[in-house]
């Protein structure tokens, strides 16, 4: 597991942000866009390490993929929501599938939005701005 923080989420004043992906280059894509939009950052390859995170730290963002080895993004989304249900988060899925079915599977587990890979930085951005979750002042 890595991991870029190690400390108690809800001791910072930065939002927190959890990305969840088996691709080590989506990973500190992720990282650098995320830490220049403010935000600290936690790496977890696979959805099992993202979900024994979770239970330890507070996110107030996850981006997770579909497609990961051990447990996979709908499993991990669908596990996260029914451990903590009552924690206010946006979850979004990050996936190179393109396909309706996947994007309202992703939904119905509880994800808040569903992004297509490639991604850019401008098109992560909107997408935060997009939802209307509770966000930390940054």
């Amino acid at each position: 597991m890595s991991a870029t923080n190690h400390f108690d989420a809800n001791a910072h004043d930065k939002p927190q942000a959890l990305i969840v992906d088996d691709d080590e280059s989506i990973l500190d894509f992720l990282q650098s866009a995320l830490k220049r939009l403010g935000y600290e950052v936690t790496r977890a390859e696979d959805g099992l390490i993202a979900l024994n995170l979770c239970r330890d730290l507070r996110f107030d963002l996850i981006i997770c993929d579909i497609r990961m080895p051990r447990l996979n993004g709908l499993s991990f989304i669908t596990q996260v929501n029914l451990e903590n249900p009552d924690l206010e988060r946006c979850i979004l899925v990050l996936s190179s599938l393109d396909d309706m079915t996947v994007r309202r599977d992703a939904l119905k587990a509880g994800a808040n939005g569903y992004l297509v890979k490639p991604l850019s930085t401008a098109r992560l951005s909107e997408a935060l701005n997009r939802q209307s979750w509770p966000q930390r002042k940054i």
